[in-house]
């Protein structure tokens, strides 16, 4: 892949600054890059977009909203409050989507969760539109389900975007989560463009644990070319991001870490659609 259809995630390089990853995105020719809210602490977004834009980079994300399900309305209304600042972080960078982990069970009830989540997206939806920010739900891996979301599959997100029915509402599909899914091209190529963002990290085992052992794309087992190709095919025209939560690849240095990624991209090569 050309890393100018590629964008730079900074959970990559967790801990670096976002003049850190600005700079290194630029550095190694990305076209944009993928922010988690933790490198937007004490920034001025004005100053943020500015640099973003005078660097031609796009910002392909904001990460995260969600975590819906919360056991007191007090708690729900202040869940409701972050994301509606996030909305606001995503509308002043002119991120793509605003990333939405959607949260995990109360005592592991999972039918509870997902109706919380359901009902947390509606709310927040009225905001998001007059803010003119997409919002993009992430199915994540199963084993994640008592942690991170209760949404643990794509034809799961793909029902709930049908369900919550707006045109602001999609789907952001990472290779990590949903590579061992049953007829993933065809859920891909059906979810067309609901899809409004793409990441990739690959599937290295032994897992050491289950939110950091990501790979850099081609470390592991999954089919990157194939990925990207799917999603291609359904229509996805946006850059591809690179997200590799790993402590592996933390505890090097920053520069290094984007140096393989960098390397990691362009060995995929510029994947024709699958037939």
């Amino acid at each position: 892949m050309e890393l100018s259809e590629c964008s730079l995630n900074s959970a990559t390089i967790r801990g670096s600054s976002l003049d850190d990853v600005l700079g290194l995105a630029v550095r190694y020719g990305f076209g944009g890059v993928g922010l988690w809210r933790d490198v937007l602490d004490d920034v001025d977004l004005v100053a943020a977009r500015a640099r973003t834009d005078g660097a031609g980079l796009r910002v392909t994300s904001v990460c995260r909203g969600g975590m819906f399900p919360q056991p007191t309305e007090s708690l729900r209304r202040a869940r409701l409050d972050d994301n509606r600042r996030a909305v606001d972080q995503t509308r002043m960078l002119g991120a793509d989507c605003l990333v939405l982990v959607c949260g995990p069970p109360l005592a592991g009830d999972l039918d509870s969760a997902r109706g919380r989540i359901r009902e947390g997206i509606e709310h927040l939806v009225p905001y998001a539109v007059e803010a003119g920010v997409a919002l993009a739900v992430e199915p994540f891996h199963p084993m994640l389900a008592a942690t991170r979301s209760a949404i643990t599959s794509l034809r799961e997100a793909v029902r709930l975007v049908e369900i919550i029915g707006h045109p602001q509402v999609g789907l952001a599909v990472d290779s990590y989560h949903i590579w061992w899914e049953t007829d993933l091209r065809e859920q891909i190529i059906g979810a067309g463009d609901r899809i409004l963002s793409v990441q990739l990290a690959d599937w290295c085992t032994p897992i050491d644990d289950e939110l950091t052992s990501r790979g850099m794309p081609g470390e592991g087992d999954i089919d990157m070319a194939g990925f990207v190709a799917d999603c291609r095919s359904a229509g996805y025209s946006g850059l591809v991001e690179v997200e590799v939560l790993s402590s592996r690849w933390w505890s090097r240095p920053a520069e290094q870490t984007v140096a393989a990624a960098a390397a990691a991209l362009g060995a995929i090569g510029n994947p024709l659609p699958s037939s």
